[in-house]
């Protein structure tokens, strides 16, 4: 296998296991580890430096700008964390300028369906416990919708990067097959 491909597989690998480890911390924690997210970028940096030279470095930070950039505004207005905005940094930088930006509207994109989703699950739940309660009861009567922490109601959106990070690696025809080019 050439380096070029070799070091494409260890892109496209690093990348997924990155958006995977913080989407799964989002999700339960709601929270993006630094301890990934510095070390990602150090990679993304070395990873293009081989791949590209000066350019594939300069298409590199490119590409961290472009992904900070995307989500900078949502931040600035408090609908998404400095987490998030830096994972989709990691993202852009992994993939370059070009890649940022697939990665950065498909991103938002499936965060738009799955922040609807989430607001029709935190309507339908609290109606479905009732029922459930009520079932457990037998016939007892209804019990008020449970109260939520504040954290439980805070929205995942490291998901939402990774199925963008997926998307833009599928129309930037990334995935190795097979291992031969």
């Amino acid at each position: 296998m050439p380096l070029d491909e070799t070091i494409k597989g260890a892109i496209e690998l690093s990348l997924l296991l990155v958006v995977t480890l913080c989407a799964l911390t989002d999700i339960l924690e709601h929270r993006i580890p630094n301890v990934v997210l510095f070390p990602a970028l150090l990679l993304a940096l070395l990873f293009n430096a081989l791949l590209g030279g000066i350019p594939g470095l300069v298409d590199c930070v490119l590409g961290l700008l472009v992904g900070l950039a995307v989500l900078f505004p949502f931040y600035i207005v408090g609908g998404t964390s400095a987490g998030d905005v830096k994972l989709l940094g990691v993202v852009g930088a992994f993939l370059g300028i070009h890649g940022a930006w697939i990665a950065g509207a498909a991103t938002l994109v499936f965060g738009g369906v799955l922040g609807v989703l989430f607001i029709v699950w935190r309507v339908v739940e609290p109606i479905l416990a009732m029922h459930v309660a009520q079932l457990v009861r037998f016939g007892g009567p209804l019990a008020p919708p449970p109260r939520y922490k504040s954290a439980k109601n805070d929205f995942p959106y490291a998901p939402a990067i990774a199925l963008g990070t997926l998307f833009s690696l599928w129309r930037l025809d990334f995935f190795i097959q097979g291992g031969v080019s």
